[in-house]
């Protein structure tokens, strides 16, 4: 009976050492989860408020809507084209829509349109 306690008592010594050494191992994931700023560096990407250059105009995307922006948008809306409304409808654009608004929003802003 001795040798079934003594096998039973260095199983269960094991098993509690690798519970001990899985719990380290996720308390160092949550401290790495809880500091996602560090999380993204290590994957290599840049810092979410990294201060754009002067010559990039506002993102439209992000709610920013500058004055060349504006200008383009009204130009649009002038030409009589519907911006799409949702995800599809952007899709299910013609390549000769999607260059029409394009040279559009180019000639709103002055800029040269290559044919």
């Amino acid at each position: 009976m001795s040798e079934q306690t003594t096998d039973a008592m260095t199983l269960m010594k094991a098993l509690i050492s690798k519970m001990e050494t899985m719990d380290a191992e996720i308390q160092t994931m949550r401290k790495s989860m809880d500091t996602p700023e560090l999380l993204l560096k290590r994957a290599g990407f840049v810092r979410a408020n990294t201060p754009a250059n002067e010559d990039v105009w506002g993102d439209p995307l992000r709610g920013d809507r500058d004055s060349v922006i504006s200008k383009a948008a009204a130009a649009i809306d002038d030409a009589g084209m519907a911006m799409p409304e949702s995800n599809e409808a952007w899709h299910d654009m013609s390549w000769d829509d999607i260059h029409a608004m394009a040279n559009t929003a180019a000639q709103a802003e002055g800029r040269r349109i290559d044919q």
